[in-house]
């Protein structure tokens, strides 16, 4: 009996105080507590390197859990052990004190009682009974208890189902909040869009009105300057004539001449020139209007975002700001910002490439956000964010022409007539003597593609050939990099492409990183989604997604390529 009472305290010990079962590769920790090693290990944050001890909270680091061998040792013993051994068996029950058998049961004290003990003055006041009177009296009392702790059991149930419909009700809120807040915010753009193509439309008009009125004012004026100089004309020759032909019919002439009065017709009538004052009123009263809407919105926002984050606790605040960061939504709703059309064959022009040299750590200090706002990811699944294309098969149905801009190309790339092939030369030039063109590359052997993108979305094809499949960089670059000096191809730096040499596939991620894809690349697809953030990269020849760059471009982006090989050659498609 002593030993199965052993056992089973030898048991307890074994209890892990987390999970409340046997240990599970035990661990203990520096305050000497032992403890399941995947318990402990997941308890606390698990970015933390330190954790409080669920017994003693005392302040541990994670690196000194050690595996308690010994206890792993007893663990396995014990649970190799007959569990008739475990069992307790039921003993007789007796008085320490008098050594004689317990029949009895104190209801005041809860202690068993001999015949002895029972007429001692300690208890024989007390309410006492047989024990197995007792046990069943206690027996009701327990099964009283069992009843009560259910029915709390089914109103805690009640409650539960209660609090998660509330939950629902509120999450329900939120997005019905948020619809609202989109919508509010696109019915404004759409005022604001309808009130710029009326004032637009207005100002057309009346400038149309006013070229008409302009070819009619020209031709009156230039009609009776062409009569004056008849009459002009007319009298200069009679003074050439004999007296008597010079004489005849002159009073006529000079009648003529007299009465010509030059009438002077109004360039802009004063109704044109009332309604161009009208629209000249009314936008000064829009822009005024939007100033004090613009200042009185400031002036609120900032309160209201003071007065959201004071009243949020410590924890509640820094969870905010991290959701505020990683959330690729907070500042893009499924409404575009309206932006002024752009010409996207337009071609970047560096006025001062020493200046955007000189600059570019400034730039991309300042830019990082806008580069990098977003994380990048390679889920395959995602949806690629063009209006109507749900995979890459209907991206590939939807390439734009695209052609190589041959004024940024380094000297010693060789662009076909047709603009579509550029090819690294076998022997390249040490020196170029027009390094100093601001619109080359130097001493990178790079070449910018067009049309460029502003707004939209953008697929281009690209083929790779080369000796042993070449070696190149493909995606895009933001209108801002520049042309001269050492490039860093990274997102912040504003450049979002993979690096292919030969059977090697890599995406260029942050400074020095690069991140391996899995693919022998001969053809890649690039999908880029300006309003989105997105440039997609694809296997063109088996339809594969490849990667994803997540980003908020600061302006016009255009398609990039660096030949790193010589002999390397890539052509556009279509």
């Amino acid at each position: 009996m002593a030993h199965q009472q052993f056992t089973g305290k030898l048991q307890e010990e074994m209890i892990c105080p987390i999970c409340l079962d046997i240990l599970q590769d035990p661990a203990t920790i520096d305050c000497g507590h032992n403890f399941c090693l995947s318990c402990i290990t997941q308890s606390g944050e698990a970015a933390d390197s330190v954790l409080k001890c669920p017994l003693c909270n005392k302040i541990v680091k994670r690196g000194t859990i050690t595996p308690n061998w010994l206890l792993v040792n007893l663990v396995e013993k014990i649970q190799a052990m007959d569990p008739s051994d475990m069992q307790p068996e039921t003993e007789e029950l007796r008085c320490l004190r008098h050594g004689e058998k317990c029949h009895y049961f104190c209801e005041v004290d809860g202690k068993f009682l001999c015949v002895v003990c029972r007429e001692s003055k300690d208890h024989k006041t007390h309410n006492t009974t047989l024990i197995e009177e007792a046990a069943q009296n206690y027996q009701g009392r327990i099964q009283s208890q069992i009843e009560v702790l259910q029915q709390k059991e089914r109103e805690i149930i009640q409650v539960m189902a209660q609090g998660e419909h509330c939950i629902k009700v509120s999450m329900y809120q939120v997005e019905l909040e948020k619809e609202k807040v989109i919508e509010a915010f696109r019915q404004l753009r759409k005022v604001l869009k309808e009130e710029k193509s009326f004032l637009l439309s207005r100002i057309n008009w009346l400038g149309q009105e006013i070229s008409k009125g302009e070819k009619l004012y020209v031709i009156f004026t230039k009609s009776q300057l062409n009569y004056l100089r008849k009459l002009k004309d007319s009298l200069k020759s009679r003074q050439c004539l004999p007296p008597g032909q010079l004489l005849q019919d002159i009073k006529i002439a000079l009648c003529r001449s007299e009465a010509f009065r030059f009438l002077n017709p109004t360039p802009v009538s004063m109704d044109l020139e009332k309604k161009l004052s009208d629209i000249k009123s009314r936008h000064d009263s829009l822009t005024k209007s939007l100033k004090k809407f613009k200042d009185i919105l400031q002036a609120d926002s900032k309160k209201d975002k003071s007065k959201f984050l004071s009243g949020l606790s410590e924890e509640d605040r820094k969870s905010w700001y991290l959701a505020e960061k990683n959330d690729p939504k907070t500042n893009k709703t499924s409404e575009p910002e309206l932006s002024p059309p752009v010409d996207r064959t337009t071609k970047p022009v560096l006025q001062n490439p020493k200046l955007s040299i000189s600059l570019s750590p400034l730039f991309r200090k300042r830019n990082r956000d806008s580069f990098v706002s977003y994380s990048s990811n390679r889920d395959s699944s995602e949806n690629l964010g063009s209006p109507g294309a749900t995979n890459i098969e209907e991206l590939k149905t939807m390439i734009d022409p695209l052609t190589l801009d041959a004024a940024s190309a380094h000297p010693d790339l060789i662009i076909s007539q047709d603009l579509k092939t550029v090819t690294l030369k076998p022997v390249p030039q040490r020196v170029c003597a027009g390094d100093t063109d601001p619109e080359r590359f130097y001493p990178f052997r790079c070449v910018l593609g067009l049309p460029g993108l502003c707004s939209g979305c953008q697929t281009w094809e690209a083929e790779l050939q080369g000796p042993e499949g070449g070696g190149c960089v493909v995606g895009v670059a933001s209108e801002l990099v520049p042309r001269k000096g050492m490039l860093q191809i990274e997102p912040l730096s504003g450049f979002w492409a993979l690096r292919i040499a030969g059977s090697e596939c890599q995406a260029l991620t942050e400074t020095g990183t690069r991140e391996d894809l899995s693919v022998c690349l001969r053809k890649v697809g690039v999908h880029v989604n300006h309003e989105c953030g997105k440039v997609v990269f694809y296997d063109a020849t088996t339809s594969n997604h490849l990667y994803t760059f997540h980003a908020s471009f600061p302006g016009q982006i255009f398609p990039f390529f660096r030949l790193l090989v010589p002999g390397t050659q890539i052509t556009l498609s279509p």
